[in-house]
């Protein structure tokens, strides 16, 4: 509940905060912040090692060049790297595009 002044922690809409359930303190942050405090709109961070691009393609494993050392695996923040039949394989449903294997892969087998 806000103090008579107008200052003080408060729900609903802020001074100046425009329409939203955020929370709101005396003097606001300007319009259109609404729910979440802006979140969503690229305030918040990815996951995983500095530098990772979510968006980035899936690494390719090139079975000729692969003796199946596991660096790779070990490698992988995510855990996105199995090795199966003696090769790499990419879980492209766990990989983040963050490339850490590729630098991990000792005979240049992941591009």
């Amino acid at each position: 509940m806000p103090w008579r002044d107008g200052t003080g922690p408060r729900w609903g809409r802020g001074r100046g905060q425009g329409k939203g359930r955020g929370i709101g303190r005396g003097g606001g942050m300007g319009r259109g912040m609404g729910r979440g405090m802006g979140m969503g709109h690229g305030a918040g961070a990815a996951p995983g090692p500095a530098g990772a691009a979510p968006t980035a393609a899936i690494p390719q494993v090139d079975p000729e060049k692969c003796v199946g050392c596991g660096e790779c695996a070990k490698a992988c923040p995510f855990g996105a790297i199995d090795i199966q039949s003696g090769k790499a394989v990419v879980n492209a449903a766990l990989c983040r595009g963050c490339r850490v294997c590729t630098s991990a892969c000792p005979t240049g087998a992941i591009s």
